[in-house]
């Protein structure tokens, strides 16, 4: 898949969240996602890293 295709979803899924999250506390909910991301860094990096790989180069 392209990559930018794939960062648009993720972009258009984190507005969603964002949005629907707005009525409640949003420092406990941005508290939860920097701490999601400070304690699975490594694994996020692994996954980036096999989609690099996995993914075949276009030739021409």
């Amino acid at each position: 898949m392209n990559l930018r295709k794939n960062i648009g979803i993720i972009m258009m899924m984190l507005g969603v969240l964002l949005t629907i999250n707005q009525g409640q506390n949003q420092n406990e909910f941005l508290k939860q996602i920097q701490m999601t991301f400070k304690t699975y860094w490594p694994l996020m990096i692994s996954f980036i890293g096999i989609y690099m790989i996995s993914t075949p180069r276009k030739r021409r």
